[in-house]
């Protein structure tokens, strides 16, 4: 929670002042504030917080400037700058850190640039700002989306013309700009929507004129 404890809260508690976002992974949790700088808390064993460490820190700590948006996925974090760099921190056992190695970082490192937004859970899913999705990391059941189930260790494009997308362990979603909804990835109890429970490996089209969407 970043309140300086480890005791349980049942209400609300303050945290910090002047804060525009915040992301939540499995144990730690990204903040950005009105100025731009990203702070990080909680777990901390795979560097996701990247502060340079592995300590688990029960209060906010400075990471890095100039972040326009963050994503915390499974131990590790995704954030963008505002100049569209895209930097990445944490666990990278299946490469979703996205910097061509499985080398855990605890600093971020700069992965690509000229991204709009990003999505993350065992994987990475960005979109460029020219609506071009990428993906990588764990490709569980086709997660990614690139017609195979190979783990990338590096961005690979995945489709065009994006609006949003969001990922969640082993299945994908994305809008894309005609208001289109696509999905992939694992399909055991009909998530993807597409009428089957075939799992899918590239993008199914599910359904017209959606805004925006959320994978559980």
């Amino acid at each position: 929670l970043g309140d300086g404890t480890t005791t349980e809260r049942h209400s609300p508690v303050k945290i910090m002042e002047d804060v525009l976002s915040v992301s939540a992974g499995d144990d730690h949790t990204l903040a950005i504030k009105t100025d731009g700088s990203l702070w990080a808390w909680g777990g901390n064993s795979f560097g996701q917080l990247g502060d340079g460490t592995t300590t688990e820190r029960h209060s906010p700590v400075k990471v890095m400037g100039d972040v326009l948006s963050v994503s915390a996925g499974q131990n590790y974090t995704m954030a963008i700058k505002a100049d569209g760099s895209l930097w990445a921190c944490g666990s990278n056992y299946s490469g979703e850190l996205g910097d061509g190695t499985i080398t855990e970082r605890h600093f971020p490192v700069k992965v690509m640039n000229d991204v709009l937004s990003v999505s993350t859970d065992v994987s990475t899913l960005a979109i460029k700002t020219d609506d071009s999705l990428w993906g990588w990391g764990a490709n569980v059941r086709g997660l990614l989306g690139d017609g195979t189930t190979t783990e990338r260790h590096s961005p690979v494009k995945i489709m065009n013309d994006v609006l949003s997308v969001s990922t969640r362990v082993f299945q994908t979603l994305a809008v894309k700009t005609d208001g289109s909804l696509w999905g992939w990835g694992d399909n055991t109890f009909g998530q993807l929507g597409d009428g089957t429970t075939t799992e899918r490996h590239s993008p199914v089209k599910i359904m017209e004129d959606v805004l925006s969407v959320s994978a559980g």
